[in-house]
């Protein structure tokens, strides 16, 4: 009974009252068919007892089949071996009914229902034999007819009756044998399938587990440690396919250069972990002055930041460029960062259609001038290179003496 593998032993009890409902109805069955053959007035109310004592154990172990599948489907901890236990106490008082019922029938009755009887014990017993793969407790059940068939055919004393008996405690003790091979079997059947279950589960929560550590990978590949912004590599992947997009569309697209200002001077006085800092607030400044989550910040490398505007025209992208200015300026201020320094940042701000032509490169080259416009120009400012048409004249060459 005892069975180290819960899950195991669950299997084996479901299997059990999953044959239930089969099993019992042939019982009722076997049982009212013999009451029938041997019904007379004279021993009517032995027929009419036993039928009663047949079918009392038969019908228990229904009700319990039905019981165990209403448990088995509300919440909770699955059924235990109890419910195996009840069922075993079922089919042995149904095999007792059923023993003594046929050894008093082959004791007493005439010479045409003696086939019968040995029929329906012989049915019974083998239609059972496949149940006591799931337990051999289900003995309980053949030991008393076989049994009682034996002595039966000692008291009736038939011809050849010691040899009839002797090969009925040979079918009985075969039976238990061959129950028992089964039963092993069935269990190393059932304890494969669990492990292999077992195992599909593990290797697919391996599989999830591998799946997210590769997504978690493939982000920290993508993203700068320090500030939690996109990288170089996700940045000009982006920059790559927005400018595709926006050359498809017909769009502008705009970038944002972005500097700290004397950063290196700040870091050398206030050490390199409020260098860290001034970084994190820094990024944190862009990422909030983004508009949508389709814009991209990014720290390209040591205090260069950019801002990836697509859609964004040129007024639109100065004015992503002054929030950013002043984000920065408000972020060195705030008691949460505990910054030792104030903080500010020079941003270039370059726009470009490029459905007109040109490529990526030009639009970072153009937001770099941009940048060093502004640094050239004081610092904490914003700045964009002035239109073409608006490039003044080159100086006239000196006249040749």
């Amino acid at each position: 009974m005892n069975d180290a593998d819960p899950i195991l032993a669950q299997r084996r009890v479901e299997a059990l009252y999953d044959t239930a409902p089969l099993s019992g109805v042939m019982g009722l069955a076997g049982a009212t068919m013999l009451a029938t053959v041997f019904w007379r007035p004279d021993r009517h109310v032995l027929v009419v007892g036993w039928l009663i004592a047949s079918w009392t154990p038969i019908l228990l172990r229904l009700a319990l089949g039905v019981a165990y599948r209403r448990r088995r489907r509300r919440p909770g901890p699955p059924p235990g071996l109890r419910w195996a236990w009840a069922s075993f106490a079922a089919m042995a008082l149904t095999g007792t009914a059923w023993g003594a019922g046929l050894a008093w029938m082959l004791v007493h009755g005439e010479a045409g229902e003696i086939p019968i009887v040995v029929g329906t014990a012989l049915g019974a017993v083998t239609m059972t034999t496949t149940n006591m793969a799931f337990w051999q407790m289900l003995a309980a059940f053949q030991v008393p007819i076989l049994c009682g068939q034996a002595a039966a055919i000692l008291i009736a004393r038939p011809p050849h009756a010691g040899l009839l008996a002797g090969a009925t405690l040979v079918l009985c003790l075969g039976q238990l044998l061959v129950a028992r091979r089964m039963a092993r079997v069935y269990v190393q059947v059932l304890r494969v399938s669990l492990d292999n279950q077992r195992l599909a589960t593990d290797l697919a929560a391996r599989s999830g587990a591998l799946e997210q550590a590769n997504l978690e990978l493939e982000l920290l590949s993508r993203a700068d440690p320090l500030t939690g912004l996109a990288n170089r590599r996700s940045f000009m992947e982006r920059l790559a396919a927005e400018w595709v997009h926006a050359a498809a569309h017909h769009g502008p697209l705009a970038l944002l250069s972005v500097d700290v200002d004397r950063f290196k001077r700040y870091n050398d006085a206030h050490g390199h972990g409020a260098g860290d800092r001034c970084l994190q607030a820094v990024a944190s400044a862009l990422a909030l002055s983004c508009r949508s989550e389709r814009d991209l910040a990014a720290r390209p490398g040591g205090e260069e930041f950019a801002i990836l505007l697509p859609g964004a025209d040129a007024g639109e992208a100065l004015q992503v460029a002054e929030r950013v200015r002043q984000a920065v300026i408000d972020a060195s201020s705030d008691p949460d960062w505990a910054l030792p320094g104030g903080v500010t940042v020079s941003v270039g701000v370059a726009c470009r259609w490029p459905g007109d032509g040109g490529d990526t490169a030009a639009l970072l080259r153009e937001a770099d001038q941009a940048l060093y416009l502004a640094k050239d120009n004081g610092r904490n400012r914003v700045a964009q290179l002035p239109p073409p048409s608006a490039a003044p004249l080159s100086p006239p060459a000196p006249a040749a003496a």
